[in-house]
């Protein structure tokens, strides 16, 4: 049976626990909509994969610089390795109060009268985050989901987020790492 860790991987600095954190971080939330998400708890790491749910996460951006750009849409699925939720599924496009890039509509197909017309961050936020509630998130490339979800947070309430992600992009690396050359 495979763990979401491991026995014979002992935590890092890197690795926190999450379930301690969420407690900690449940205690001191301001915000009603993040407390009410950390108390829902996360996952705990001798959890069997085959038990864990989890949620594809992927946001759309103006640019990659969580410091000066914004989200433009969050789309979502809910599955675990028996199941993938599509009824569940979200999708939201949202204004990003800045000037789009011409490069960023080319890659994400997301125009400026789509945006213009979108909600802000946090009108979706309570459902977003109900949505990722005691999951582990998956992502490609985790300082983007992480960093721009945290930086817009920051920006509307004050405060962040965490939340223990699945990194593919990690996990690609670490295979590619071990693979001889050649193949």
């Amino acid at each position: 049976m495979f763990y979401l860790r491991p026995d014979d991987i002992r935590p890092s600095a890197e690795t926190p626990d999450w379930q301690t954190l969420f407690g900690d971080l449940a205690r001191h939330a301001r915000d009603y909509r993040l407390e009410r998400y950390y108390r829902a708890g996360a996952v705990d790491a001798q959890t069997p994969l085959n038990e864990v749910p989890f949620v594809a996460l992927d946001f759309e951006t103006t640019g990659l610089n969580p410091k000066k750009d914004a989200i433009v849409s969050i789309g979502l699925v809910p599955f675990d390795l028996q199941r993938i939720r599509c009824r569940e599924a979200r999708h939201w496009i949202l204004n990003p109060h800045k000037p789009m890039a011409e490069e960023s509509v080319v890659i994400h197909g997301i125009t400026h009268s789509e945006v213009k017309a979108a909600p802000d961050l946090l009108l979706v936020l309570d459902d977003l985050l109900t949505a990722l509630a005691g999951r582990v998130v998956v992502v490609h490339h985790r300082t983007i989901e992480r960093g721009f979800l945290d930086r817009a947070l920051k920006a509307r309430l004050n405060e962040g987020i965490e939340f223990p992600v699945v990194d593919t992009m990690e996990l690609e690396a670490r295979l590619h790492r071990r693979r001889p050359l050649g193949l």
